[in-house]
């Protein structure tokens, strides 16, 4: 109802619906009458997700509804048509999911492959409405494979594939706002990575359950599930090949901004120094199972988080470092997507 707003007109519309004066606000915000004043005036911006997530809490709101609509679809269309094609694709009951499994033949898990590569590389290249206009099908391929292939190691592939499908649209919903969505997509991801016992994908759909919960403002469990994942894995295998380093250190990236949204710096550091030793080790910038993992994304996410503390001091000085080897970072990283893809062998 609100998405029509500019964002401090929201906060206004929340906080007299909730019946609260401005000074009220203020005080629930260890801030002054004048700076909510000045917020919903559009004055001055809350950028900091700290505040923003104290704000949605002194109004009883989620942060998606005081954030509005996410504007992500500008590639192609509005996307709107994809959400509830997205939502029937992920229905188990054939009732529910209605005409999109009608005649439908499950595809060759080689099929399934490349797939999924083409809708994570659709959302990395931030073309929303495409990857919505994708999805539906996607989902219901992917649940077909599960179907037909039902033990060894085509049972084993066919729950991978499964897995990183959920994963892709749930960090897609969770783009859009439509929260209640990725949970379901990110649970389903979850139980059938568990099934494949593979840590790779373990991990990776992990960090997308993580990845979710943040959205939904729960850091405290985003930082037990990373905790947890990470514990569950045999203790040197983080080491033994470029995508368990990617998926291990973002992993921790993940959870490094979690522990900084709880306010923990010593949690914060910690995850952080675990993200960088995989980094050091990996030694480039690369797009393992689509990580976008390196040493540029470590130094992202120093930067990311000293400012989440509002650690001005220590931003202003990694900056430079941070864009210097930013650049080149990205660069690699694009180099790395143009020029191969994802053997889905060495997914392991």
């Amino acid at each position: 109802m609100t998405d029509h707003l500019a964002f401090g007109k929201r906060v206004k519309f929340y906080r007299e619906r909730r019946g609260l004066h401005q000074w009220q606000l203020g005080e629930l915000l260890g801030r002054s009458e004048d700076w909510v004043y000045r917020v919903e005036a559009g004055r001055i911006p809350v950028n900091n997700v700290k505040m923003l997530m104290d704000l949605a809490d002194a109004l009883r709101i989620h942060l998606e509804d005081l954030q509005g609509a996410a504007r992500l679809l500008e590639d192609e269309g509005n996307g709107k048509g994809s959400v509830p094609a997205v939502r029937s694709a992920l229905m188990q009951s054939r009732c529910l999911s209605g005409w999109l499994f009608d005649g439908r033949e499950s595809p060759r898990l080689e099929r399934m492959a490349a797939d999924v590569e083409r809708a994570w590389s659709l959302f990395q290249s931030s073309k929303y409405a495409r990857l919505g206009a994708v999805l539906p099908g996607l989902l219901a391929d992917a649940r077909l494979t599960t179907h037909t292939n039902t033990s060894g190691p085509e049972r084993t592939r066919a729950l991978r594939w499964f897995a990183l499908a959920q994963h892709v649209a749930a960090v897609y919903l969770r783009k859009l706002g439509e929260t209640n969505l990725a949970w379901t997509a990110i649970d389903q991801g979850d139980i059938a990575a568990t099934e494949t016992e593979d840590p790779a994908v373990i991990l990776a759909v992990r960090r997308g359950v993580a990845h979710v919960q943040l959205g939904a403002g729960l850091a405290r469990e985003a930082v037990v599930v990373t905790e947890d994942a990470a514990r569950g894995i045999a203790r040197e295998w983080w080491k033994s090949s470029p995508v368990a380093l990617s998926v291990y250190g973002t992993l921790y990236l993940n959870g490094a901004v979690a522990a900084a949204r709880m306010r923990d710096r010593s949690l914060t550091n910690h995850m952080l120094h675990k993200a960088g030793a995989a980094a050091d080790r990996l030694g480039a910038d690369g797009n393992e199972m689509w990580t976008s993992f390196g040493p540029a994304n470590v130094e992202i996410h120093r930067l990311a988080t000293a400012l989440e503390f509002e650690d001005v001091q220590a931003a202003v000085a990694m900056a430079p470092h941070v864009k210097a080897i930013g650049l080149v970072g990205d660069a690699r990283i694009v180099t790395h997507r143009r020029r191969s893809r994802i053997d889905p062998r060495r997914v392991s």
